[in-house]
């Protein structure tokens, strides 16, 4: 897969939204968010799951074998300070479900929980790893993937605008599965095109 530059897609406000590829140990954010499902082949979390999992040591297996953080859908574990190496201030694992639901429909609702987390806790900056999962994204789902994201982060987003003013916050989209560059397009486009 080709390498992204990283690259600044539009705003909303005073949110910026870029794409890029996300190292889950050196992304120097305010929260780094990791989509995990609820279990693969091995039984063992993979893509940027399964990266922090190395680095944390098994620790990610663990939780998911003592029925801790199993990966079910909606569900979240957010480590308030991760241990070193992992540079984010904050971690956030949102569980994915079980794999079942088209894949272009299963990011909406974690997406929308990651947003409104960064908002909360008023992150100034946010790397969304919710694209690198167990599987490639099949080319005919990459803007359909995109687009349910991207609905997800608008909905949290205008939702906060509605209660009280919406802080500066960088928000990148991690873009490692599938076609790089047609989900860079397909996150610009449904930015642009909501209401």
């Amino acid at each position: 897969m080709e390498q992204v530059t990283p690259l600044t897609i539009g705003r909303r406000g005073p949110i910026s939204f870029k794409v890029a590829q996300i190292d889950v140990v050196c992304a120097d954010v305010d929260l780094l968010v990791v989509g995990m499902f609820e279990q693969d082949v091995a039984n063992r979390p993979k893509g940027g799951a399964d990266q922090l999992d190395r680095v944390l040591d098994g620790t990610l297996s663990r939780l998911r074998k003592g029925g801790i953080f199993n990966g079910t859908a909606g569900e979240t574990l957010v480590l308030a300070t991760p241990p070193a190496p992992i540079r984010a201030r904050s971690l956030m694992l949102i569980g994915m479900g079980d794999g079942i639901a088209p894949i272009s429909t299963a990011a909406r609702h974690p997406a929308e929980l990651a947003m409104c987390t960064a908002l909360r806790m008023n992150a100034r900056s946010a790397g969304c790893l919710l694209m690198w999962l167990e599987r490639d994204i099949p080319a005919e789902m990459v803007e359909a993937m995109a687009a349910t994201m991207m609905e997800g982060v608008l909905k949290a987003v205008a939702e906060r605008a509605r209660r009280e003013p919406l802080p500066e916050l960088e928000w990148t989209f991690d873009i490692r599965n599938g076609d790089a560059a047609r989900t860079a397009q397909a996150l610009s486009h449904s930015l642009t095109a909501a209401p």
